[in-house]
C-alpha cells in the first residue's frame, strides 16, 4: 500500500466518526472497498495495530512512522537511565559530604573544648603566678634583708594607700 492509498483509508476512516449514521457508514463501505483492493481487512489492520506494526501493509507511512517514535522513545529511555546513574553518584556524594561535614563538627567541638582547657588554664596559671609574684614581693618588703635602691619607691607607693586607709 501506498502512501497516497493510505492517506485516503485515513480519511475516509475518519469520516466514519461523524455523528451522521448514514455518512459513518457510507465512510466504512468505502474504507472496506479500499482494504479489499489491497487484499487486506478491517482484521488485518486490527491485527497490525495490536502488534504495534502496520509495515507488513506494504511499508506504509506508519511504520516509518513508528519506527521513528521507537528510536525517539530509545533514546529518551538512554538519556533517563545516563540522569538516574547520575542521580545516584550524586546522592552517593551528598552522603559522603554529610559525613565529612558530621566529623568536621565533631573535630570542631572537640577543638573548642581544648582551647577552652587551654584557656581555662593559662587563666588559672596566670592567676597563680600573680598570686605568687605578690607573696614573693611581700616577703621581700617584709624580711630583715636589705631592700634594694629602687624598691624604695614601690613600698612608698604601696605603704601610701595604706596610710589613707588608716
Amino acid at each position: 500500500m501506498n502512501k497516497k492509498e493510505l492517506e485516503q483509508i485515513d480519511k475516509v476512516l475518519a469520516l466514519a466518526d461523524s455523528d451522521q449514521e448514514g455518512e459513518a457508514l457510507g465512510a466504512l463501505r468505502m474504507a472496506r472497498r479500499l482494504l479489499e483492493k489491497e487484499g487486506l481487512s478491517f482484521s488485518s489492520l486490527v491485527q497490525a495495530a495490536r502488534r504495534g506494526r502496520l509495515g507488513y501493509l506494504g511499508g506504509s507511512v506508519f511504520s516509518a512512522a513508528q519506527s521513528g517514535l521507537e528510536s525517539q522513545i530509545d533514546q529518551l529511555q538512554d538519556e533517563i537511565d545516563a540522569h538516574v546513574e547520575q542521580n545516584a553518584s550524586l546522592t552517593s556524594q551528598i552522603d559522603t559530604w554529610r559525613r565529612r561535614s558530621f566529623e568536621l563538627e565533631q573535630l570542631l567541638g572537640q577543638t573548642k573544648a581544648e582551647a577552652d582547657r587551654w584557656r581555662h588554664t593559662a587563666r588559672e596559671t596566670a592567676e597563680r603566678l600573680w598570686d605568687l609574684g605578690q607573696i614573693a614581693r611581700a616577703d621581700v618588703f617584709h624580711s630583715d634583708s636589705p631592700v634594694p635602691e629602687d624598691a624604695d619607691d614601690e613600698q612608698d607607693l604601696e605603704q601610701e594607700p595604706l596610710k589613707a586607709a588608716g
